[in-house]
């Protein structure tokens, strides 16, 4: 829902000095809304949706001088319009404002500015253009504005600076043309001419080349340079000479080889120089004598072989990167004179050994990272003599064993030994100072402490992932560990009291490792005081097994009330496998109840008895052979197992306090009286596929208790009413797929409790079911599937109505007897004929015997026409069926050949279909061009109209979530092209995916099938899907490039194209190619366009993610944290008709010449120029595709035009 305003909304507010509309969803405002606002200081109007200044009554220009139009807002002192959808700046746009200090245009899609555009605004301080369309700028663009400080002009497209651009403004200070196409013939010696109070210079991300002499020759108070991510290969001598107050210069990730001792003259106050990123190889003795004062290098990510001598003139160096080189060695001499350094990174090189006192030159050394080489040898006491040295990084190396190499680094309390090959650890390894140990991916097997100094030490984190560790106890940790990760281990066994007096604990990471069982001790803890939080444990990913001894495990974060146990943070995602379960699978072990927690026993006596040295049926119970025996730990449950144990008859020592039986897949045959007598404690027996075939009338006496009984799958024919009528507590009984063919009346009327009965599957049954249950217990529920019923029309009315109160579809349930004669008809159809035979039958025996005579006679007429009747309908079926076995090609070729569609439905166009413009949008990733064009060069022939993601949508446009769901809406189908390249930077994303699922949620999920085509070009087989996709590819249309009748699918899918619409346009792209302008126009209006460039942050100097030591304060004022995509293939072209007279009705924009003459490519009108001129046939523009959705735009380019 959008917000709207009335022209006199703000009528009375004289005196309101700031005003917030900002995020409201604002598509337009009326005319001179804010005039009534004379006192307006602050206007804020950032996060909207609109398109155009002119009516904000920002202007006074009227009909030119002599006819002036009305002056609004001229004490505004602050503008914030940026994200909204401005797409050009009009002149005079804002020659009110006389009184405006801050212009914020950022985020908008500004592609033009006028050359009038900033007239009137005077006093303007701060002007910030950032992330827009722009390609070029009007040279008079800041002539009404020469006091202007901050300029902001980053994340552009711009490509050419037109002379004079920046002449005058000699109170600038802050400068930002970062992340533009900006090459050496266009920022040269006149560029910056006359900027003397520039502070801050900021032209990274551009194609600079080059450095010439005199390029910043009246920067003299220049302090923040950045060059960085261009490709300069030449600095020519003293380019930076004449900047004597530079503070910063960066010059990194450039094509730079090799440093010349007069590239940095004249810099005696630089602080920091970043040349990291380049291919420099050598590095002249006196590169650096003239930048003493140096404290900050950046020498990584070059091609060094050696440390450079010239960091030896560096005396007050404090930070000091040459990672990522190809250094072997590094000496003792190689430092000398850096008494001031305190980080050096020798990350990713190719360093070997490390010698005794290599870095003793280093007094003031507090943070080592040598991580990443082939460091397989560290003399003992390497880092003795450097005695403020506080954190080494030494992960990623070839190292065996700790011992001695660290034990005399005692300032040391930061260490990362990750991924070497330590085979073993002990306590007295490691400075009693150290409070952070990395241990990760390494071989060690266990934590020792042979000399007892683990008490010692002062170890608060401790990472051990990722090894061989088997067992942990009491002494695996110090009293003062913290955090403790363990994961992905052998960890089997954790000993009572391992997490005991450990009173600073408060994270350990155990999953991921093969522990199945736990000690109610093992996870126990000391006190923990109220004002704590209790220890954090993770356990999942472990193969527990839930047997009697682990019941204590899914009540553990109710025992840490107690405030003695930890709180398990991933308790809900814990599974294990049952001791004793009818299926294989894991379960959860929160949904694991009480009695199935259970262990297996030999023999077992009960709790009365004081001796048991004999068998006998009230003391000693002894498991049967060839059976398995369980209980819980309170033993209420006691399961006895005999499945397929091979006895024909039930054995005779089952346990007398058993709760579960199961004596399934034997071969029993028949149970005797009293089989199962004292078993008064029998919940569950399962006796089924045990070829069972006879039942005695006290076969089930004894074992009132039970709820469940099992006999499907046996052979029992005749069920008698004396059979289960002890079984008062009885819940299920499952009697399916036997042969029972009769059962005695009443014989389930002395099941009281009976809820479930199943006589499924039993063949030919006798029986009637109202008479063997009846309908006295609402809850019970009888299942008679599958069975054939002997249907007498005495019965079967009856018969069907009790199957319809059951909820069964007698349609489907069949008779094998009726009117005394065996058939294969419905009960339904038997209970219809015989209320119709009992009608006829009231007519008298006459009248039936003349209808019996009469219809034979007529059938004997009629049989040479039934045997043809039956010819023709067999070869009908035989072609249906011949067609119905190919119909997919079938259809695809009556759609191709003759436009005529069989045996589908999909391409009829769905609710407002027929009036939308496009017939599909294809969602696409940039590096799938070549499937593109051969699909839409085939579609487009055969007359579609096609929005293309990167072909007709702005680069700032084709990522936003908004504008995929406006081309979605405007297209009548949405193609996804689904490749390796969409799936890895498009779904796999998080912001790009989003906007894809917005496109698709856009589609009404009852239509997805006809209106969502998936078009795959990669084996899905091979790659991993997240769940999202998967529902996707089930629910929408799925089609493989390259299998057979591709294209021919593709056109199928489509809606058919309306070759009655009039003026229809049909693409062709080998016009496209030639760039043939033949019907065009004469008026063009030629832009600055070029590919996007690489947007990496700012650079960024540390060691690691965990502790980043040193980094550059120089970041651009206004860079956004992820840089938007500019347009790159943008409108190249506005052509018009001859006939309309352009020139007399579009504005006039200032515009250069391009530099590399790119012919301009044909694109079809504008919706503003096609309402403009006359005689000119409407067409539909691919670049209208995003905004096809959307009546207001359409509206008011419509007035534009006008």
């Amino acid at each position: 829902m959008s917000m709207e305003f009335h022209r006199d909304s703000f009528r009375g507010l004289t005196d309101l000095r700031t005003l917030d509309l900002g995020d409201n969803n604002i598509w337009i405002l009326p005319s001179e809304i804010f005039c009534p606002l004379y006192n307006l200081k602050e206007l804020n109007i950032t996060l909207n949706r609109l398109q155009d200044i002119s009516n904000l009554g920002f202007s006074d220009w009227g009909n030119g001088p002599t006819a002036p139009g009305k002056s609004c807002n001229t004490v505004l002192e602050t503008l914030d319009m940026s994200f909204n959808e401005i797409s050009a700046l009009p002149d005079n746009g804002l020659s009110s404002l006389r009184a405006l200090q801050r212009l914020l245009l950022q985020n908008n899609r500004i592609s033009t500015v006028a050359d009038r555009a900033f007239v009137g605004l005077s006093d303007l301080q701060m002007l910030n253009l950032s992330t827009n369309a722009l390609t070029a700028l009007p040279p008079e663009m800041f002539q009404s504005s020469r006091d202007i400080k901050q300029i902001y002009l980053n994340n552009n497209s711009l490509s050419v600076l037109a002379p004079g651009l920046l002449e005058g403004l000699d109170q600038l200070q802050i400068l930002d043309l970062s992340y533009n196409e900006l090459t050496s013939e266009w920022v040269n010696r006149d560029t910056f001419s006359g900027l003397v109070r520039l502070i801050v210079l900021n032209l990274s991300h551009n194609r600079i080349t080059k450095i010439d002499a005199l390029l910043f020759q009246d920067l003299n108070n220049l302090q923040f340079l950045s060059l960085e991510y261009n490709n300069v290969a030449r600095i020519a001598d003293g380019a930076f000479s004449y900047l004597k107050n530079l503070h910063s210069l960066s010059l990194a990730h450039n094509n730079i080889v090799e440093v010349d001792s007069n590239h940095f003259s004249n810099l005696y106050v630089l602080n920091q120089l970043f040349l990291d990123g380049n291919r420099i190889t050598k590095v002249d003795l006196r590169s650096f004598e003239n930048i003493t004062k140096l404290h900050d290098l950046g020498l990584s990510g070059n091609q060094l072989s050696e440390v450079p001598e010239a960091i030896k003139t560096l005396r007050f160096l404090t930070a000091l990167d040459l990672g990522m080189n190809r250094i072997t060695k590094v000496t003792t001499n190689l430092f000398e004179g850096l008494d001031d350094l305190f980080g050096l990174r020798l990350v990713g090189n190719k360093i070997e050994k490390i010698s005794k006192d290599t870095f003793a030159a280093l007094p003031s050394l507090q943070i080592l990272n040598l991580a990443s080489n082939n460091i397989d040898q560290i003399d003992d006491g390497a880092f003795a003599s450097n005695l403020q040295l506080r954190a080494i990084v030494l992960d990623g190396n070839k190292l065996v064993d700790l011992k001695g190499i660290f034990t005399k680094t005692q300032p040391l309390v930061w260490l990362n030994v990750s991924n070497n090959e330590l085979l073993w650890f002990d306590y007295s390894h490691i400075p009693t100072n150290l409070e952070w140990l990395d241990m990760h991916e390494n071989k060690i097997e266990k934590l020792e402490d042979t000399y007892g100094v683990k008490e010692t030490c002062n170890v608060k984190m401790l990472d051990v992932s990722n090894n061989k560790i088997r067992n942990i106890d009491e002494f695996s940790f110090p009293s003062s560990i913290e955090t403790v990760v363990l994961n992905n281990n052998n960890i089997e066994k954790i000993n009572p009291g391992t997490f005991l007096q450990k009173y600073n604990l408060n994270k350990v990471m155990l999953y991921s490792n093969k522990i199945k069982t736990l000690d109610v001790g093992a996870f126990a803890i000391s006190f923990v005081p109220e004002d704590r939080d209790l220890p954090e444990f993770y356990i999942s990913e472990n193969p527990f097994e839930c047997d009697c001894t682990m019941e204590w495990l899914q009540r553990i974060n109710q025992l840490s009330e107690l405030r003695q146990r930890p709180r398990v943070m991933d308790l809900e995602n814990v599974r294990c496998s049952l001791t004793h379960s009818r299926s294989s699978s894991d379960v959860l072990l929160l949904e694991v109840k009480s009695f199935e927690f259970l262990c297996e026993y030999e023999s077992h006596c009960f709790t009365l008895c004081h001796c048991c040295d004999f068998d006998a049926c009230d003391c000693k119970m002894t498991c049967p052979d060839k059976c398995s025996c369980y209980h819980d730990l309170t033993w209420s449950s006691n399961v006895v197992d005999c499945s397929s144990g091979g006895y024909d008859h039930v054995p005779d020592q089952i346990p007398m306090d058993a709760t579960e039986i199961y004596l399934d897949g034997n071969d029993l045959k028949e149970l005797g009286n009293h089989v199962f007598i004292g078993k008064k404690r029998l919940q569950v027996l399962y006796l089924n596929n045990s070829n069972i075939n006879l039942i005695q009338n006290k076969t089930f006496n004894g074992i009132e208790s039970l709820r469940v009984l099992h006999l499907e799958n046996n052979k029992l024919e005749v069920l008698r009413n004396t059979q289960f009528t002890k079984l008062q507590n009885l819940n299920e009984l499952y009697l399916q797929d036997n042969n029972i063919r009769f059962i005695e009346n009443d014989t389930f009327n002395y099941l009281p409790s009976l809820e479930y009965l199943s006589l499924d599957n039993n063949g030919y049954v006798e029986y009637m079911p109202w008479r063997v249950i009846t309908d006295n217990n609402p809850r019970t529920r009888v299942s008679v599937e599958g069975n054939n019923w002997i249907c007498d029309c005495k019965d079967v009315a009856q018969l069907n109505q009790w199957l319809i109160k059951k909820s069964k579809d007698t349609d489907n349930m069949m008779c094998f007897f009726a009117h005394g004669q065996p058939m294969n008809k419905t009960i339904a159809t038997v209970s219809k004929e015989c209320k119709a035979e009992t009608t006829t039958e009231e007519t008298g025996t006459e009248t039936q015997k003349r209808l019996f005579i009469e219809s034979n006679d007529s059938v004997e007429n009629y049989i040479p026409y039934i045997v043809a009747g039956l010819i023709t309908v067999t070869v009908l079926l035989l072609m249906c069926a011949f067609l119905f076995m190919f119909r997919d090609d079938f259809k695809l070729w009556m759609h191709s050949k003759y436009g005529i569609r069989v045996f589908s439905s999909a391409s009829k166009d769905v609710n407002d279909n027929k009036n939308k413009r496009f017939a599909a949008f294809f969602m696409y990733n940039p590096q799938d061009e070549g499937v593109m064009r051969v699909v839409s060069s085939e579609l487009e022939q055969l007359g579609h109209t096609l929005c293309l993601q990167h072909r007709d949508l702005q680069l700032i446009e084709r990522r936003s979530s908004d504008n995929l769901v406006s081309a979605a809406e405007s297209s009548k189908r949405l193609i996804i092209v689904l490749s390796t390249s969409f799936l890895e930077q498009e779904w796999d994303m998080p912001a790009s995916k989003a906007a894809v699922q917005c496109a698709i949620n856009s589609v009404n999920v009852r239509h997805r099938r006809q209106k969502i085509i998936f078009l795959v070009t990669t084996d899905l087989s091979a790659i991993s899907i997240d769940p999202d996709l998967k529902v996707l590819l089930k629910t929408c249309t799925v089609i493989l490039w390259g299998e057979k009748y591709c294209l021919e699918k593709l056109n199928f899918w489509l809606p058919d194209v309306d070759v009655t619409l009039p003026n229809r346009t049909i693409h062709n792209a080998n016009n496209i190619k030639t760039g043939n302008r033949e019907g065009f126009g004469r008026h063009v209006n030629l832009r600055y366009t070029a590919p996007p460039t690489s947007h990496d942050s700012w650079y960024k100097y540390g060691m690691d993610r965990q502790m980043s030591i040193m980094s550059s304060p120089m970041h651009s004022t206004s860079a956004s944290a992820e840089v938007s995509a500019r347009s790159t293939e943008d409108e190249t072209c506005s052509v018009a008709s001859s006939e309309g007279r352009p020139d007399d009705r579009l504005p006039h924009h200032h515009s250069y010449v391009s530099i590399d003459n790119h012919p301009c490519e044909e694109r079809p009108l504008r919706p503003a120029q096609q309402i403009a001129m006359s005689n000119t046939r409407p067409t539909n523009s691919p670049r209208q595709c995003a905004r096809a959705a959307n009546p207001l735009r359409n509206y008011k380019s419509s007035l534009d035009a006008g």
